[in-house]
């Protein structure tokens, strides 16, 4: 028998001892009634017992509840939020372990059960974010898992890089900074029709990027004497 069937066996025993219970009452009365007493109890026994009883790792999977959840929500782009869950089961066992997967960890797993723990995370994505709380039995040889609970959040204050064409240096910066960004390096090329004005910008405008990030900006000049412009 494999060790991810064994709950669904347990549930098998139960429903046959019920049965014989039933046929043993209507026998009471027959030679027969005490063999068929014994029997009942002994298939009682047996649904009562869980299949995996003799598995710590594995009953501690099978009976294993969590909860998890994210505040603020809904989370903020570019900022931190906090991660917060518990665990418990039947029978605590090193042979399982807890795993919480979402944004801010790699999967992270650590030995079942820890009770309750929290992390800060960075949010750098967009859109909906979630997070998950899987127990796995790591004594079995089939890698009994299961999902426990998992929880959600939109990401809300999503900034993008603004757009600076045709903006003096000056005028660029305060715009970055207004957007929550930074003027990075400026550069020149030679352009007759943005002459000390934005030209090209690093990175483009409407970048989803995180505050405080920098803007890189290119400037158009005029081109070196001899030359000149039309």
């Amino acid at each position: 028998m494999s060790e991810a069937s064994k709950p669904t066996h347990r549930r098998v025993l139960a429903v046959a001892a019920a049965g014989l219970r039933r046929w043993a009452a209507r026998l009471a009365h027959s030679p027969k009634a005490g063999v068929l007493v014994v029997a009942a109890l002994v298939a009682t026994a047996f649904a009562v017992t869980p299949a995996y009883a003799d598995d710590p790792g594995l009953n501690c999977a099978a009976t294993a509840t969590a909860t998890i959840s994210v505040t603020p929500n809904p989370v903020v782009y570019g900022h931190t939020a906090l991660v917060q869950w518990s665990a418990n089961c039947v029978a605590n066992s090193p042979d399982a372990l807890l795993q919480i997967t979402g944004p801010g960890f790699n999967p992270s797993t650590t030995v079942f059960p820890v009770g309750g723990g929290s992390q800060s995370v960075f949010i750098t994505q967009t859109g909906t974010v979630g997070w998950g709380v899987t127990v796995i039995d790591a004594s079995s040889d089939t890698g009994f898992s299961r999902g426990l609970a998992s929880t959600s959040a939109s990401v809300t204050d999503v900034t993008t890089v603004p757009n600076l064409a045709g903006d003096s240096q000056t005028q660029a910066s305060q715009a970055l900074s207004a957007a929550g960004y930074v003027l990075g390096g400026v550069s020149t090329t030679v352009d007759c029709d943005n002459i000390n004005r934005v030209t090209n910008q690093s990175p483009d405008a409407g970048t989803v990027l995180l505050p405080g990030s920098s803007v890189s900006i290119t400037l158009g000049k005029k081109p070196a004497p001899p030359a000149q412009c039309p």
